[in-house]
């Protein structure tokens, strides 16, 4: 079916209703597409930056450590 046809019918749509078909469509595309969404990644989407600079220091911590295992 041509999306010419709908176009009337959504300009109807209620700003909520518009909303949920926005969500309902960027679902879709999300699905078809094999990405997975932010909200269900786990724990990395909710990280912030405290949990960054820990994470940064740990890194850098292992770079050291590379490093002087290979001069040492």
């Amino acid at each position: 079916m041509a999306i010419t046809k709908f176009l009337p019918h959504l300009k109807e749509l209620s700003h909520t209703d518009k909303l949920l078909l926005l969500h309902f469509l960027v679902s879709e595309i999300v699905n078809e597409s094999g990405l997975i969404p932010l909200d269900t990644q786990g724990k990395t989407a909710n990280l912030g930056l405290d949990d960054s600079f820990e994470a940064a220091a740990v890194l850098a911590k292992a770079l050291a450590e590379s490093k002087a295992a290979k001069n040492g």
